[in-house]
């Protein structure tokens, strides 16, 4: 891909989160500037073709702008908004402008009160629209519509409640929905790689520059250990999204199943082990509220499972070995990409 357009979106999440508060203390006129901003600079519509106003870049090209919401601590849904105009043009579904969050498998309506509630909504609190998959349906929520119930301190979820007249469902097409959420999926695994590969550049700078015993901390052997794993697993985290994004060159066909659920399992099991390394190495500063690691680690921990941990996950990959017939985890991937080059 070509560096311009990173560099260009680098440089204005650079400019739109240097003025802002820190993390989750941002307020709501903050956010909705940096909306606005982003919105305009028509990064929302990257993974569209050219005739459409994109840039024809493919999904797997375009992994390293998606992760730059969670690498720079953008406090709205960049990636997942991305995505989701990407789908809606692949299916020709009408969508309104703004930014889009998704959710999925959460929604309870209650038949006595007449309101749908999502007890864990993505930026649920300020999001534009809400994208809600429920029962083999999909359904769209504004926020003009919704009331709050509760917000968590420091967190980037919220339960959110809507009436129910306020939920438009979506008339999809057969394999919609399910690509829908394979994106979301997508969106949320490459936030999270990004918050990772920024915690791990915090971990490094400080264990270089932190004095203890008359030298670096990072010339202690056993942080060395610690550093030196960080490292394996941020990798491995990068390599399993590249993988899931690896299906095509079509950047409106969703990732592959088999292929995000290893990606998926691999990011949620090791999400814990990375910001517990990064704050072990940090010590108390780490959860200071003036240092941004915890802003990182907090993304990684709460996203990691977002929509299914990593035992769910393994099972579905167990339950996939077992219907194709195959004995090992790697002839899964080779199969279902022999496939994919067939097609």
């Amino acid at each position: 891909m070509d560096t311009l357009l990173e560099d260009a979106l680098g440089e204005l999440f650079r400019h739109v989160t240097s003025g802002a508060s820190p993390g989750p203390e941002i307020t709501a006129d903050e956010r909705k500037e940096i909306s606005n901003e982003i919105y305009a600079s028509g990064f929302a519509d990257l993974l569209l073709p050219q005739t459409a106003g994109g840039s024809g870049i493919s999904l797997y090209e375009a992994i390293v702008l998606l992760k730059m919401e969670g690498y720079y601590n953008v406090p709205i849904p960049f990636a997942q908004t991305v995505v989701t105009r990407a789908w809606a043009h692949g299916h020709s579904v009408s969508l309104p402008e703004g930014t889009f969050s998704f959710a999925s498998s959460a929604l309870q309506i209650d038949a006595q009160t007449r309101s749908a509630t999502l007890h864990k909504a993505w930026h649920g609190h300020w999001v534009d629209h809400m994208l809600i998959a429920s029962d083999q349906q999909c359904f769209l929520a504004h926020s003009h519509d919704r009331r709050i119930l509760q917000t968590y301190h420091g967190g980037l979820f919220a339960a959110v409640a809507w009436p129910a007249q306020g939920l438009t469902r979506l008339d999809l097409r057969e394999h919609a929905a399910h690509d829908l959420f394979n994106f979301s999926v997508f969106a949320m695994l490459a936030v999270t790689v990004g918050a990772m590969e920024k915690a791990f550049e915090f971990t490094l700078e400080y264990a270089t520059q932190r004095q203890q015993f008359g030298r670096p901390v990072s010339k202690f052997q056993a942080v060395q250990h610690q550093i030196s794993e960080m490292a394996e697993h941020v990798c491995a985290a990068d390599m399993a999204l590249q993988m899931a994004a690896a299906a095509g060159s079509n950047a409106l066909t969703a990732p592959a199943a088999p292929q995000l659920a290893i990606a998926q399992f691999q990011i949620a099991h090791i999400a814990d082990r990375i910001a517990d390394i990064a704050h072990a190495i940090h010590g108390a500063i780490g959860i200071s509220q003036e240092y941004p690691l915890h802003h990182y680690t907090r993304r990684i921990r709460e996203c990691k499972s977002c929509f299914g941990s990593a035992q769910y996950w393994a099972t579905e990959i167990g339950q996939r070995i077992l219907q194709e017939n195959n004995d090992t985890l790697l002839a899964v991937l080779t199969s279902a990409q022999d496939q994919q080059r067939t097609d």
